[in-house]
C-alpha cells in the first residue's frame, strides 16, 4: 500500500485541473484525489486511409466536499457532461477523516498514493501509516470479499431456480442482485472500498479501475450486448415498480449464462490476485474457481 504514488503526465496535470475548476464552480470542495488514471493510444498505419492516431484518459477521483449529504449522483452526472470518463465518488471530509485514522484501506491509500489535485486550504493530506494496522484491515478486507461473494452466489443459484420454474422476471431481478454483490467483494478486495452503489454501470466502471475484464465480459459495443444490459441493469427497480414489466424467456437465459460467467471471472481474479500476493494479503480467498471463460454466449 504505501509507497506507490501516482505517477501523471503534464497533460494529464493539465486535464485534471480542468474537471477540478469546473466541479469548484458548481459545489463546496475541499479537496480532490485522483486514486486511478486510465490511458490508452492507438495508432493506425495504412495504404488505404491517411494516418490515425487516437489517445483516450480516464480519470478515478475522490472528491472530499463540506456537505452533510452524499450528493455523489448528481456531481457523477454533472462531470459526465462535461468530461466523459471521470468516475467521481464523493464524501464528506470529517467521514473520510475518521475512516483514514480507522485505517480504512481505501481512503488510506488514496491519501498517500493519490494525486492531490484541489485543496482548498492548501494543506496535503499525509496520514500517519503502521503496517501492523494496514495488514489488519486487509485481512478484513478479505473476510469481507468472501462474505459478499457468497451472497453473490447466492443470488445467482436462486436466479436458476425461478429460471427453471419460468419465474423470468425474478431471474433478472435477481441476476442484477449478484452483478451488484460480485462488483462489491471485487472492489472490496482490490480496493478495500465498501461500496453501496446500487448502478451496476457504474459498478462496473469502478471495477476498471484496477481490472479491465468486468467491463470486457459485459460489453456493450452492438446493439444486442447494449439491450441486454439495459435490460439487466433497469430490473433493479422496474422488476419491482414498473405494472408491465415483462422479461422474454431466452433473454433470461442468456443474461443467466452471462452473470455466471461473471461471478466465475470474479473467483478467477480473486485467485490470481491472492496468489501473486498483490491482494495485499495472504490469506487466500476460499471462493471455488470453474471453468471461466470472459467471452458471451454465442448466440450474442
Amino acid at each position: 500500500m504505501k509507497n506507490n504514488p501516482i505517477k501523471l503526465t503534464e497533460y494529464q496535470n493539465k486535464e485534471l485541473q480542468a474537471i477540478a475548476d469546473a466541479l469548484n464552480t458548481q459545489y463546496q470542495i475541499e479537496k480532490i484525489i485522483c486514486f486511478a488514471a486510465l490511458s490508452s493510444y492507438s495508432s493506425h498505419e495504412t495504404v488505404f486511409c491517411p494516418a490515425q492516431t487516437n489517445s483516450t484518459n480516464d480519470y478515478y477521483l475522490l472528491v472530499l466536499t463540506t456537505e452533510i449529504t452524499r450528493i455523489e449522483h448528481v456531481m457523477q452526472d454533472y462531470i459526465s457532461k462535461l468530461f466523459p470518463g471521470v468516475f467521481v465518488i464523493a464524501h464528506g471530509l470529517e467521514t473520510v477523516m475518521n475512516l483514514v485514522y480507522n485505517y480504512d484501506t481505501f481512503f488510506l491509500n488514496a491519501c498517500l498514493n493519490g494525486v492531490l489535485i484541489y485543496t482548498s486550504d492548501g494543506f496535503t493530506m499525509i496520514p500517519d501509516y503502521e503496517e501492523s494496522k494496514a495488514k489488519e484491515a486487509v485481512l478484513k478486507d478479505n473476510e469481507a470479499f468472501e462474505r459478499i461473494y457468497k451472497l453473490a452466489s447466492g443470488f445467482l443459484e436462486s436466479a436458476f431456480i425461478c429460471l427453471e420454474n419460468n419465474f423470468d422476471n425474478n431471474v433478472i431481478f435477481l441476476l442484477h442482485q449478484a452483478v451488484e454483490q460480485g462488483c462489491r467483494a471485487l472492489i472490496r478486495l482490490f480496493t478495500g472500498y465498501r461500496s453501496d452503489i446500487h448502478n451496476i454501470s457504474r459498478l462496473i466502471d469502478f471495477s476498471r479501475s484496477f481490472s479491465p475484464e468486468p467491463s470486457a465480459l459485459f460489453r456493450r459495443h452492438f446493439s444486442k450486448e447494449k439491450h441486454l444490459f439495459r435490460v439487466l441493469s433497469t430490473s433493479y427497480s422496474d422488476a419491482r415498480y414498473k405494472d408491465n414489466y415483462h422479461v422474454i424467456d431466452h433473454e433470461a437465459d442468456l443474461l443467466c449464462t452471462q452473470v455466471k460467467a461473471f461471478l466465475d471471472l470474479v473467483a478467477e481474479l480473486a485467485k490470481k490476485e491472492t496468489a501473486q500476493g498483490t491482494a495485499r494479503t495472504t490469506v487466500e480467498v476460499r471462493a471455488e474457481v470453474v471453468d471461466y471463460s470472459p467471452a458471451l454466449p454465442a448466440s450474442l
